[in-house]
């Protein structure tokens, strides 16, 4: 089972919604999509499409899912949480790949400039989200995503407020079709950076996430 995990000490850059996005778009894509929960806040409620497990009471779990879980076919995704760097390190070295999201903000970017140098691992990489649809917003903002290095950007995934009902609580209900597709289109993006790591990926149907901020 290929492991993801979204991490950063920067709050509030949407962590968790992509989290579940990522595991609901392997969900969608046909492949067993597992997401574990490791923040102090309590898990959502309620039915998920995808295997969703707790673990932030015991971090140890997280080795112990990952191993149970290394010879099943899929996909596990690690929900971080901020300002937790003990965490972050151990589990960056437990997984194939780490992304840290970005949100277009002076302060987002230091602190995953920091987070970069503090991890200097190949596998972390940054993910800007909630990239504006507005042209003229994109350029103001770009200033901040050129402090990043190129090399260590994922992409670009824009901004969708559905995402959030992905934290509510209560039965599973069919989000939005802008949620889905998002939600595909991330899959295929971590999915193409795993190929490109050599992690071997898992197959994807249709046509490949197509990264251009534009």
């Amino acid at each position: 089972m290929k492991t993801v995990a979204i991490l950063g000490s920067k709050g509030g850059t949407g962590k968790s919604s992509l989290a579940h996005g990522l595991a609901y778009g392997a969900h969608l894509l046909g492949h067993d999509a597992v997401m574990v929960h490791t923040e102090q806040r309590p898990p959502v409620k309620g039915s998920r499409p995808y295997r969703y497990l707790d673990a932030s009471a015991n971090y140890s779990l997280v080795t112990s899912l990952i191993r149970d879980h290394a010879d099943e076919q899929g996909f596990m995704v690690i929900d971080g949480a901020g300002n937790r760097p003990h965490v972050d390190l151990w589990v960056t070295r437990t997984v194939d790949l780490v992304l840290i999201p970005v949100t277009n903000s002076a302060e987002d970017v230091r602190c995953a400039l920091n987070d970069l140098s503090r991890f200097a691992d190949p596998r972390v990489l940054v993910l800007i989200n909630r990239w504006p649809a507005n042209r003229l917003v994109r350029m103001v903002l770009q200033k901040y995503v050129d402090q990043l290095p190129e090399s260590k950007v994922l992409g670009h995934v824009p901004e969708v407020g559905a995402m959030r009902r992905f934290l509510d609580d209560g039965e599973w209900r069919t989000p939005p079709t802008k949620v889905s597709n998002f939600s595909r289109r991330l899959f295929r993006l971590v999915n193409e950076a795993l190929e490109r790591r050599g992690v071997a990926p898992v197959v994807v149907a249709g046509d490949s996430m197509v990264s251009v901020p534009g």
